[in-house]
This record gives structure tokens, sequence and C-alpha cells, in this order.
């Protein structure tokens, strides 16, 4: 099993529903997947604790330094770009 955090800016909106689109991905491609959600400022001080942060591309240079794995989708909404990070990231064939 994964662990995944969703980051915004906020931690509330965006990424409540990028959460809930994240594990329809998941559960796509067959990937046992805990996701969770937070803003930003706890996202990076939490990333270790998490094998992939999946954010929007604008953030992304705020998780420069940190060893957890960072995918960026432009449309936190699209299943199928979140399939892509996933695969991308070396978590789905």
């Amino acid at each position: 099993m994964i662990k995944i955090l969703v980051c915004c800016a906020s931690g509330s909106g965006t990424s409540m529903l990028t959460k809930l689109t994240t594990e329809k991905a998941c559960k796509a491609l067959g990937i046992e997947a805990t996701v969770s959600h937070a803003p930003i400022s706890e996202g990076k001080s939490a990333a270790r604790n998490y094998d992939l942060i999946l954010t929007a591309k604008n953030f992304v240079n705020t998780f420069n330094g940190v060893s957890t794995k960072v995918a960026a989708v432009k449309n936190p909404l699209s299943v199928d770009e979140i399939k892509a990070a996933l695969k991308e990231s070396g978590f789905a064939d």
C-alpha cells in the first residue's frame, strides 16, 4: 500500500476534490493507496511520511529538497491525468 498526500494552497477545497479523484484513479489502476490531503504549508513538512506528493504544477517548486516523489497535474480533477502522473512516478504500469 502506498501513501499519497494531495496538496493545494489552503488544503480544503481543491485538495479534497483531488483526493477523491486520486482515489478513483488508484482504484482504476488497481493501486492500493491511502490518500490524504493538506495545505502546501503542512505538506512540505509532512512529505517524508508519504510515498508520493500530488500537487498542481504551480506548487511543485515548493517541494524542492524533499526526498519524496512529487507529481504535478494541470487539471487536478482529471482521473486520466492523475493516472498518468501515477504511472510516470513509477506507482503503476
